[in-house]
């Protein structure tokens, strides 16, 4: 079921458990008043979810060893270009091999966006290969080939898978992309990426987003969260050490996390006193870095030691919504920023999450990510939604400031 697609030949000898499967927790999901965020009227939830899919655990890793890591961790300059991955063999257009002589990938995929032209169309069922990608494309979004959601279901199949679920299950649906560079480019080393192909991944990942929610409209799907996030290293799930981001886009309709539910409810609140809008950040102590179209700050509080907030400066309340000029403003800052975490011997695992208003929603809401670093969390942390931070946020921001300059 690759791709996230199910139909007659792949679900031979298979169970209502072998797809990908959505579940609420029901000690943590709450009904959703619809009138709040101008919803439709079926019912839908927040609270703690669960995507189960077997087939992510059949996706290759990139690291085959421990010391493999640690060459990536040490940023050398031999690797740029020349290294070889599961994805050459789609970049490159044939089949990439190995030093021991096998095959890296069979170079089946879909790609959404060449940089921001469209391609395969979000809802395919047709991955194949293709030919060499242009030297001048800077970024591709393909379909995830193991992702956490089915995204084209054979009707008779999902009728049957539906109705064996037990009610508490239901069979997940949405789009699973990522975003890779065009050449390889080691994603624990944002001082080696050129700033021309990470704001060419940020474009890619837009024009994609755009392209895959004009799409899933057309075919009635609404009220679609969408989250594009960044997983660099394996300690924070990053299973390939190509720079990519994911994006998930969920199409089960019934509603999203708890978290989201509280920045929601936070901005509406808020009204037309937008907190990013209006706030110094408890003043220049715990701001980073400000420039014409992004302010960076250490968040007053962290989930993580060295936990990094940062937003447009412009109210905008989507990713899709960025211009040009603010993701080439981003690409920069951000090489900046990664750096100095990098000089200060700070984690190179690291999350990047954009946090961003649904589709669908009528919540007045301002776009905003974060940058947390990879730390190890204790219990009472897991069973809260609370965290245990050793640094001041202005004493952390000050010391990247410093190795900014």
């Amino acid at each position: 079921m690759e791709w996230g697609i199910i139909n007659k030949e792949n679900f031979k000898n298979k169970t209502s458990y072998d797809v990908p499967i959505k579940r609420w927790d029901p000690l943590s999901t709450v009904s959703i008043h619809t009138e709040g965020f101008g919803l439709r009227k079926e019912r839908r939830y927040y609270g703690h979810y669960s995507y189960i899919s077997p087939i992510r655990s059949e996706r290759p890793r990139g690291f085959k060893s421990e010391e493999g890591e640690k060459n990536f961790l040490d940023c050398s300059k031999k690797v740029l270009g020349k290294y070889k991955d599961v994805f050459s063999s789609i970049t490159e257009g044939k089949i990439v091999y190995d030093d021991w002589g096998t095959p890296l990938s069979d170079g089946y995929t879909m790609i959404i966006t060449q940089d921001e032209i469209r391609r395969d169309n979000p809802f395919s069922d047709a991955p194949h290969r293709i030919e060499r990608i242009p030297d001048a494309c800077k970024a591709l979004t393909l379909i995830n080939r193991y992702p956490s959601m089915a995204r084209i279901i054979d009707p008779d199949i999902s009728e049957n898978i539906v109705k064996n679920l037990p009610s508490h299950l239901k069979l997940s649906r949405g789009i699973n992309l990522v975003t890779i560079s065009r050449y390889f480019y080691p994603s624990l080393c944002f001082n080696l990426i050129p700033m021309d192909v990470l704001a060419g991944i940020f474009l890619s990942m837009r024009a994609a987003i755009l392209y895959c929610i004009e799409e899933s409209i057309n075919r009635d799907y609404y009220d679609i969260p969408v989250m594009p996030f960044f997983n660099i290293g394996t300690k924070v799930g990053g299973s390939q050490p190509r720079i990519h981001s994911q994006i998930y886009i969920d199409l089960n309709m019934d509603g999203h996390g708890s978290r989201l539910e509280g920045y929601l409810e936070a901005f509406k609140e808020m009204g037309d006193k937008c907190h990013l809008c209006k706030t110094s950040h408890g003043g220049s102590d715990r701001i980073i870095l400000e420039t014409e179209f992004w302010t960076f700050y250490t968040t007053g509080s962290p989930v993580r030691n060295y936990h990094i907030r940062f937003h447009p400066n412009e109210h905008i309340r989507r990713f899709s919504q960025l211009k040009v000029n603010q993701i080439e403003d981003l690409a920069i800052s951000l090489k900046m920023i990664f750096q100095a975490l990098d000089d200060l011997k700070i984690d190179k695992n690291r999350n990047i999450l954009f946090n961003c208003c649904p589709y669908g929603y009528d919540a007045d809401f301002h776009m905003f990510a974060d940058i947390i670093p990879h730390e190890v969390i204790g219990g009472a942390e897991m069973a809260d939604d609370m965290r245990v931070a050793r640094k001041l946020p202005h004493i952390a921001a000050k010391e990247i400031r410093n190795s900014l300059e």
